[in-house]
């Protein structure tokens, strides 16, 4: 193939199964482009490691995916593809699924404490880099097939929530395995940085598919600015003539502030964003418009509904119509952000923030993806997120409100953003708009972000829970015996080899290790470290240590106690660090949780500070959030939390995710140390899981019997399997309806009501 990044590589010249490259073509993949042929150029089916560091959109995917083709048909090997979000998981899972239906392709996201069940015959699997990680300390015999292992987003190693786990979890697998790595990134200033702590060959690449437009809007006016098109044609590339100029070369010369075209926006709504929404559907687009909050998501998508509703047929009304419904019936009962976010699906726009569910999110992607809702309203995390691109990506808020008041957004997350812009499907080009707020802001927008610089990204290892996680981790599984083992081991990773001077990270692991001993986690003989079987386990649950410490602390009073009550166990649990950020009580709700901590006080697992102490306000944050959890197993429904509590059903379900967790650990680690609590935790956990009261135990575990439909049942006197025998078929159709009728008599033995049932059903 030669080494001129600029050859034409064709799919049918591949090295690859000939029914997989027919799929390709077949496809409509014939030829690769240009990062695509230099990732072939620098050895990729010759298994090198490398990083590729291109926009979105640039076909970065389909360079893992040859690796992945190579390794699994050819070496037989194992692929793992590592993802950021559980979404995002389910997205490439779906799509590896389709297009390679002889793989073995598998899943994993979920249950943190297991080895990866079913994974030993999987040629590719999908997980998150928390999910690998938590495989790791079980020690799997499917991870010694591995021949590649691909990061997606692996600039994420900046991010103080999820970069450290994939920092250790990228040095632990190159410690224990030889195998192919590759980093998928968007463009970062210190990319070369990132290749050389992995050792890897370095792919950069300014290509899109889809030409990428940025403008500033201000008065009705949206001027472009030029100079795209010289960036797309200088790649980077070490065999360049010399005096070509790279692609970040070019960005940086003078002609890219050149004013390119400017478009007139009618102002027909007196709004920005409305206006450019309504310039949008005249050009039969769709957009994105990116808010700062939940709250400025919500109101823009009211204000695009406005505009949507005169765009929509007949027909798409009512497609509509059927996505409103499934949206606004998510939850057992609606609540007013269903209603709402129903209600501009009807008129073809949405939201989409952290505060919906899964199920809603999923929603609103497949209708924008369907070209019926016109517009989405959205924080970042879409941008983050799943693969959802339009023609036009709008940016309204360049700023957002940080501990220390409003800040300019990251370029990074800027460019992820007008990433979105554009797709390669439908469009030839993509429009990113940024909103001026004053005449001043628009020199401001230019120099900060289209002329910008991505941030370097910077590892966040050195932060005390993430070390003391991982520490334990190491010891736990064997992979480091003795303090010197331990700092040998995080001498290798991206900390160590951005900032050289390890002293101040070294007094952090003894710190970490003596705390970990302290807590009997760990034992230490003269050098050598082991973990204690407790210690283990809580290696295994995937917990913060201290978590661990302070639950065990609390499981131990709780036997001695003479009456415990669940406030006991949901305060315990609203004090872990798993369960931050807690629900912050205001200062017109301060009198009020105070008495509830006072009522609460005797049955408490620990003692309460004094109010002048340090710890008191963090007392009350976590007694306002195990007051939302007691009010959730009372039977109140998300509606009544979201006005009490100030936390959407997104965010309901999240927390109840955490807790259902953190009980089941508090289970094991009762049961590792012998602690005896009875079945108040087994309890407690059905009850977060359903969110219902103690005297529904008995009717939840019946399948498609949730909250609703129990209570239903108990409150017309249908308790127990003895009453749901006993009760006559036409009563039980009309609480739960036919097909759950059916089930549940099923359920109980009650198989001969179907022949009745199929009888009437003939003769009707």
């Amino acid at each position: 193939m030669g080494n001129s990044k600029s050859e034409e590589v064709k799919v049918e010249d591949l090295d690859i199964p000939e029914r997989i490259k027919q799929d390709y073509i077949e496809e409509g993949i014939t030829e690769l482009n240009p990062p695509q042929r230099q990732a072939i150029n620098s050895g990729l089916m010759a298994g090198s490691d490398m990083i590729v560091a291109a926009p979105t959109a640039s076909g970065k995917t389909f360079i893992a995916e040859l690796a992945m083709v190579n390794q699994v048909v050819k070496q037989d090997k194992t692929a793992v593809y590592i993802v950021p979000l559980k979404a995002l998981a389910s997205e490439k899972y779906q799509d590896f699924s389709e297009r390679y239906e002889n793989l073995n392709v598998r899943i994993s996201v979920g249950d943190l404490d297991d080895e990866g069940k079913g994974l030993d015959n999987a040629d590719i699997v999908v997980t998150t880099s928390e999910k690998l990680d938590s495989m790791l300390r079980h020690n799997p015999s499917w991870i010694h097939n591995i021949g590649l292992v691909v990061t997606d987003e692996i600039h994420l190693l900046t991010s103080p929530e999820r970069g450290p786990t994939l920092e250790v979890t990228l040095t632990r697998l190159r410690e224990l395995l030889d195998f192919q790595m590759l980093g998928l990134s968007a463009t970062i200033s210190n990319s070369s940085e990132l290749a050389k702590w992995l050792d890897a060959e370095l792919v950069e690449s300014s290509y899109r598919p889809v030409d990428l437009e940025h403008g500033v809007y201000w008065q009705n006016e949206v001027e472009f600015f030029t100079g795209d098109e010289d960036i797309d044609q200088a790649e980077d590339s070490s065999d360049a003539p010399e005096g070509f100029k790279t692609g970040a070369e070019v960005k940086e010369q003078e002609d890219v502030k050149e004013e390119g075209r400017t478009e007139f926006i009618d102002d027909v709504h007196g709004r920005g964003v409305t206006n450019i929404i309504e310039d949008t559907l005249e050009k039969e687009k769709q957009a994105i418009v990116f808010c700062n909050s939940r709250k400025g998501a919500e109101k823009s998508s009211d204000r695009a509904a406005e505009v949507t509703d005169n765009d929509i047929s007949y027909q798409e009304r009512q497609d509509l119509e059927e996505y409103a419904d499934r949206i606004l019936n998510v939850l057992g009962s609606p609540t007013s952000q269903c209603k709402r976010l129903a209600e501009n699906v009807r008129q073809g726009a949405a939201f989409h923030h952290a505060g919906l569910t899964q199920k809603q999110r999923s929603l609103v992607e497949e209708a924008f993806r369907e070209g019926l809702i016109r517009t989405v309203s959205a924080t970042p995390t879409l941008a983050a997120g799943v693969n959802l691109p339009a023609f036009r990506v709008i940016i309204r808020d360049l700023k957002r409100y940080t501990g220390s008041g409003m800040d300019f957004i990251p370029v990074l997350e800027y460019e992820q953003m007008t990433g979105r812009a554009g797709r390669p499907k439908y469009d030839d080009r993509g429009e990113a708009i940024s909103i001026a707020k004053n005449p001043g802001m628009k020199d401001e927008i230019l120099e900060r972000y289209i002329l910008g610089e991505p941030e370097r990204i910077q590892s966040k290892l050195a932060v005390e829970p993430v070390l003391r996680m991982h520490t334990l981790s190491l010891v736990a599984s064997k992979f480091c015996t003795d303090m010197d083992e331990l700092l040998s081991f995080y001498k290798k990773t991206f900390y160590a080899h951005q900032f050289e001077e390890l002293s101040e990270v070294e007094a952090q692991i003894q710190d970490v290790v003596d705390q970990l001993i302290d807590y009997g986690f760990m034992e230490a003989e003269e050098s050598d470290l082991e973990a204690t079987k407790v210690g283990r386990r809580v290696s295994e649950l995937y917990i913060d240590p201290d978590s661990a410490h302070r639950m065990l602390e609390s499981l131990e009073k709780a036997e001695q106690m003479d009456e415990t009550r669940p406030i006991s166990y949901l305060f315990m649990l609203a004090r872990t660090s798993e369960m931050n950020p807690p629900l912050r009580v205001k200062d017109d709700e301060w009198s009020d949780y105070e008495q509830m901590l006072m009522d609460a006080q005797d049955y408490l697992l620990e003692s309460v500070p004094n109010e002048w102490d340090v710890e008191y306000e963090a007392f009350m944050n976590s007694m306002k959030t195990a007051a939302m959890m007691q009010a959730w197993i009372g039977e109140n429904d998300e509606e009544k939390l979201m006005n009490e509590f100030n936390i959407a059903p997104g965010g309901i379900r999240a927390k109840m995710r955490n807790a259902d967790w953190l009980v089941y650990a508090a289970k094991e680690l009762a049961r590792t140390e012998d602690i005896d609590t009875g079945k108040d935790l087994e309890k407690l956990r059905i009850r977060l899981k359903h969110g219902i009261k103690e005297e529904l135990l008995g009717l939840v575990k019946y399948d498609q019997i949730g909250r609703v439909r129990a209570r239903k049942l108990y409150d017309n006197g249908v308790r127990d399997k003895e009453d749901i025998r006993e009760v006559g078929f036409e009563k039980l159709k009309k609480l739960i309806g036919k097909r759950t009728a059916k089930k549940l008599k099923k359920q109980v033995g009650e198989e001969n009501i179907f022949d009745r049932e199929n009888i009437m059903d003939y003769f009707e």
